[in-house]
C-alpha cells in the first residue's frame, strides 16, 4: 500500500479482478492509474480509490452519447439510408415495417458491442495502457466494469429479441445471419473477446460491418440481395476495418510497449505505415469501381476526383512519418478520420439527390 488512497495489487492477487471489475471497497471504487508488465504473470495494476464525490460530474447526454459512442453510429446509419434509398429508387420498397425493426435491432446491438468492447479493453489492458483519444466512462469512474457490462448483454439481448420477428417475416436472414454469427462466436473465441487482436477478428468485423450489414437490411426490406449492394458492403466494412487499423496505428508505440497483439504491433512501423496506405489505395479503388458500375458517368467522375484530392494530402503526410514517436501518429489518425467523414458525408448527399430525384424534389 503505497498511501491510503493507492495500492499496488499483482495478477495472481484474487483482489486484482475484483478491483478491475470495479467492485466498491470501504476505501472507494478502484480505478486503475498504472499498469506494468501487462499479459504476463508479473503483471501489476496500481489502483486510485476514488468516491462518488471525486467522479467528474457529466451530463446524462454526454455520459450516454460516450457510453455508447454515439459518434461512431455512422457505420451503421448510413448503410441503412443506402439501402432504404437505393430500394425506394428502384420501388423495391416491400416491407417497412421489418426494416424499422431491423434498424432498431441494429441500434440496440452496436450500443452493446461498443460498451462491450469497452469492457474488454478495460479488463485486457488494453485501454488501460494507450491514453485514449476521448473519454472513456469505465476509465473515469462514471460507471463500473461490472455494471457496464451488464448493461451492454442488456442491449444486446434486446437487439435479439427486437430482431427475432424478422426472421418469421422474412426467413431469407436466417441464411445471412448463419455465417455471421458463427465467425462471431469463433473470433471471440479465439481472441478473447477482442477483435484486435487477429485476422479472423478483423474479418468478423468487415463481414459485420460490410457485406453482412447491408444484406441484413436489405433482405429485411423484403428486397432480397444484388451486386449493388454487396459492392457497397465490401466497400463500407473496407472503411469499418480500416478505422481500426488507424486506431491501432495511432497506439503503435504504447501498445508494443505493452505486448499489445495486432495488425499494426505484429507488423512493426515501417510495415504497417506500408499496409495503412495499400489499405487506403485499396478503398479508393472499391470507392470508384463502386460508382463506376451504380452511378452516372458524371457522379463516378466527380466523386473520383474530390477522392483522389482529399486523398493525396493525406497519403503524403503518411509518407513522411519518419518515426512513431512524438504527435505525427495521432495526426495521421485525425486527419484519416476527416477524410471519411467526407466519404460518408459524400454518399450521404449523392443517396439524398437519388430520393429527391425520384420525388421530383430535383431536376
Amino acid at each position: 500500500m503505497t498511501s491510503p488512497r493507492f495500492a499496488t495489487i499483482k495478477k495472481s492477487d484474487p483482489l486484482f479482478l475484483r478491483y478491475l471489475w470495479g467492485e466498491k471497497t470501504d476505501l472507494g471504487r478502484p480505478i486503475p492509474v498504472e499498469t506494468l508488465n501487462l499479459g504476463s504473470p508479473e503483471e501489476t495494476v496500481t489502483f486510485e480509490f476514488i468516491s462518488n464525490k471525486q467522479v467528474a460530474s457529466v451530463s446524462g447526454l454526454t455520459f450516454f452519447s460516450q457510453f455508447i459512442k454515439l459518434n461512431t453510429f455512422t457505420l451503421i446509419l448510413l448503410p441503412l439510408f443506402f439501402v432504404l434509398a437505393k430500394n425506394y429508387v428502384q420501388d423495391r420498397f416491400n416491407d417497412p415495417f421489418s426494416i424499422f425493426l431491423a434498424a432498431m435491432a441494429m441500434i440496440s446491438l452496436y450500443a452493446g458491442l461498443n460498451i462491450r468492447n469497452d469492457v474488454v479493453d478495460h479488463l485486457t489492458g488494453f485501454d488501460r495502457v494507450n491514453i485514449p483519444f476521448y473519454p472513456k466512462p469505465i476509465q473515469q469512474g462514471w460507471v463500473s466494469a461490472r455494471w457496464a457490462d451488464r448493461i451492454s448483454w442488456s442491449f444486446m439481448i434486446a437487439g435479439g429479441l427486437i430482431a427475432a420477428p424478422i426472421f418469421i417475416l422474412q426467413p431469407e436472414l436466417v441464411r445471412v445471419m448463419a455465417v455471421v454469427v458463427g465467425l462471431v462466436i469463433l473470433s471471440q473465441i479465439l481472441s478473447k473477446n477482442s477483435y484486435k487482436n487477429n485476422l479472423l477478428g478483423e474479418l468478423t468485423l468487415f463481414l459485420l460491418m460490410g457485406p453482412a450489414l447491408v444484406a441484413g437490411y436489405q433482405v429485411s426490406l423484403g428486397a432480397g440481395i444484388d451486386a449493388e449492394v454487396l459492392a457497397f458492403g465490401i466497400l463500407w466494412g473496407t472503411v469499418a476495418v480500416f478505422l481500426i487499423h488507424i486506431n491501432n496505428f495511432s497506439h503503435l508505440v504504447t501498445s508494443s510497449q505493452a505486448r499489445i497483439k495486432n495488425s499494426m504491433t505484429t507488423m512493426g512501423f515501417d510495415r504497417s505505415r506500408q499496409f495503412i496506405f495499400c489499405w487506403w489505395l485499396m478503398m479508393l479503388i472499391l470507392w470508384i469501381l463502386f460508382h463506376w458500375f451504380f452511378t452516372t458517368e458524371l457522379a463516378s467522375l466527380m466523386t473520383a476526383i474530390i477522392a483522389l484530392a482529399i486523398s493525396v494530402p493525406f497519403l503524403n503526410q503518411l509518407i513522411k512519418i519518419k518515426s512513431p514517436l512524438g504527435s505525427d501518429l495521432l495526426k495521421i489518425r485525425v486527419e484519416s478520420l476527416a477524410i471519411v467523414m467526407s466519404l460518408a458525408f459524400m454518399l450521404l448527399v449523392e443517396f439524398s439527390i437519388a430520393v429527391g430525384t425520384k420525388l421530383t424534389w430535383i431536376h
